[in-house]
């Protein structure tokens, strides 16, 4: 009896005070969208290190499109330069840039010493279409995430796995690993591969909107199937 009054004293004065529970805080963290460009608009260049079975240091360079995903050129070497990573972007340069169908073309690094001085001069050299360096979280509030997701995932996905020896293997392997990267299926990218969307070729979303539900409702029905579990139903 004193409990049931007790409690609809405490219901009286709350509702008398006007007090309300404080909202939670969402914890999920909050993912923004970061930059997308049109194909061949901008470029991510970085660097990795890797160490063989020998306990040498190697380096891959990347450099990749921005709206593909594409891996467009890369190279591996025993030192961290800046005269390699222009070579590899004046390549770049010569295989997709040219003859010229954009006016403009970003190129973006991290502030690594690598991406400075030759760089910044073959960059300045660039015209029809010029290359501009822009550095992640100086110029821009974004980081270079696209491609330091591609460097985890080519040493994750398939260097790791691999008993590699020494230099000239890992020269190996890293192509291997990029062609498997280059023509993978990516769910972000619709289930086409980053070549094919380098060629040109775009998802039909209807289509791909009733392959995700067919799909869906097949791997239910297969997982329904499996009794891994004595008392399963």
């Amino acid at each position: 009896m004193l409990t049931a009054f007790i409690s609809a004293l405490f219901i009286n004065i709350v509702a008398l005070l006007q007090l309300k529970q404080k909202s939670v805080n969402h914890r999920r963290k909050i993912h923004h969208t970061g930059i997308r460009a049109a194909p061949l608009q901008l470029l991510h260049a970085d660097t990795t290190v890797f160490r063989t079975a020998d306990n040498v240091k190697a380096y891959i360079y990347l450099v990749q499109d921005n709206f593909s995903r594409a891996i467009l050129q890369h190279t591996v070497a025993p030192d961290c330069k800046a005269a390699t990573m222009m070579e590899l972007l004046r390549n770049t340069y010569s295989l997709y840039l040219q003859p010229p169908t954009i006016n403009l073309c970003q190129l973006m690094t991290d502030d690594g010493s690598e991406n400075f001085g030759p760089v910044q001069d073959f960059l300045q050299s660039t015209e029809n279409p010029s290359l501009q360096h822009i550095v992640a979280q100086r110029d821009v509030e974004f980081s270079n995430s696209m491609i330091e997701a591609a460097n985890k995932n080519l040493k994750y996905r398939f260097l790791y796995h691999k008993q590699i020896a020494d230099f000239s293997s890992l020269c190996q392997y890293t192509v291997q690993a990029i062609e498997d990267h280059n023509n993978r299926p990516h769910d972000v990218l619709g289930g086409l591969t980053p070549i094919e969307v380098l060629n040109g070729s775009e998802i039909d979303k209807d289509v791909r909107q009733q392959e995700m539900i067919t799909a869906k409702i097949a791997r239910i029905a297969k997982n329904k199937e499996q009794k891994c579990c004595s008392y399963s139903f």
